[in-house]
């Protein structure tokens, strides 16, 4: 027992090292990722089932789109192509932006719908998950935030308008028709650190419902 006990907090003490001094490692990798999300106390994309329903038409989704959930949501729609809508319970954000597009090109491709239920809530990268959906609704207590991204030095409304950085999601909200006008506004409603909860003004607005 005691050996265990001491390998558990060698691991431990070497994990903890690991994430300050070289955080590349979590960040480019799946395990790495999950790793990094338990320590803090968050959980990476999981896709499933109710378990009671006698049709798997309608699938739930809950945590943080990371760098294998384009292979995981590719997966579980393959083997289950009657998939019509994706229920989005708990989506704070994405810790890889290029996968969290490509996903969510992934949604539409496949003409799935999505919807936020009673309580839940998307945000940042979730939110642009759920704009990807054919047909989109949320329960009238779900939440929808939005903030600016960062690169780690500079925000997302720290950089001119002409800048290339902001083509890809200027191209992603184009695909998803949704207003130009609406990445500028998110830049600006709360900076990298924090999430604003789009009002149902803004939310009419920005044509996030359809």
């Amino acid at each position: 027992m005691k050996k265990l006990i001491i390998g558990l907090a060698i691991f431990l003490t070497i994990g903890v090292i690991t994430f300050f001094v070289f955080p590349q490692v979590y960040f480019s990798t799946s395990l790495g990722q999950r790793i990094m999300m338990k320590l803090m106390g968050e959980q990476t994309a999981k896709f499933h089932f109710n378990p009671t329903s006698k049709t798997k038409d309608t699938l739930f989704m809950k945590g943080v789109i990371y760098s294998n959930t384009l292979k995981d949501i590719k997966e579980v729609l393959d083997e289950n192509p009657q998939v019509t809508t994706l229920v989005m319970q708990e989506v704070p954000g994405s810790i890889d932006d290029e996968i969290n597009l490509l996903a969510s090109r992934e949604i539409r491709k496949r003409n799935i719908n999505t919807y936020i239920p009673k309580d839940g809530m998307v945000a940042s990268g979730g939110t642009d998950m759920f704009l990807a959906g054919a047909l989109r609704n949320a329960h009238k207590s779900a939440k929808i935030g939005v903030h600016s991204w960062s690169d780690g030095e500079k925000g997302g409304n720290e950089y001119p308008k002409d800048d290339s950085s902001h083509k890809k999601y200027l191209d992603y909200y184009k695909e998803m028709d949704i207003p130009t006008d609406f990445y500028w506004y998110t830049l600006d409603a709360a900076d990298a650190d924090n999430i604003h909860n789009m009002t149902k003004e803004e939310i009419k607005k920005y044509n996030i419902l359809k």
